[in-house]
């Protein structure tokens, strides 16, 4: 079976997250052989997730993912993961080029309250119900599964 043009031996694709990727060997479309250009790695794939770029190198650390994304610090401002360091170590770039290191922990919690600010935005922008027949649509939801509840319960031992 002859490879599909864009998927010979050498042709190289880019992933999401893990940089470019080399075709070692193409089987069929489910059986695709390729190499990591960053680490080296060889896998297994299939065609059609290697043309996404759904590929991820397993051997990289799951911290890796984390390059690229933008926190706000209240000390520093917005600043970028360039890199994780093999001791959890992170190290952030400000907006002026200053290389800021700070440990995962510290990292993760600028995370989560990223997270936090975005649900409270989002738990702000809910439409609260403006009229009684709105407040009754709900109620009436509520009681029927309060309803239905009762007589499954109910129904239980017989």
């Amino acid at each position: 079976m002859e490879a599909p043009r864009d998927m010979q031996i050498g042709s190289i694709f880019e992933t999401k997250k893990h940089g470019p990727v080399v075709v070692v060997e193409y089987y069929n479309t489910h059986t695709v052989i390729i190499a990591f250009e960053n680490t080296g790695n060889i896998r297994s794939t299939t065609a059609a997730k290697l043309r996404n770029g759904q590929i991820i190198d397993r051997s990289v650390p799951a911290q890796s993912s984390m390059v690229g994304k933008q926190y706000e610090s209240q000390k520093h401002g917005l600043l970028t993961v360039k890199q994780v360091d093999s001791g959890n170590i992170v190290v952030l770039e400000d907006k002026n080029g200053t290389e800021i290191r700070l440990i995962l922990a510290a990292v993760q919690k600028l995370r989560e309250r990223r997270i936090e600010d975005e649900d409270s935005t989002t738990n702000a922008k809910l439409e609260l119900p403006t009229s009684l027949s709105a407040l009754t649509k709900r109620n009436k939801k509520t009681k029927d599964i309060n309803s239905l509840l009762k007589k499954m319960l109910t129904d239980y031992g017989k």
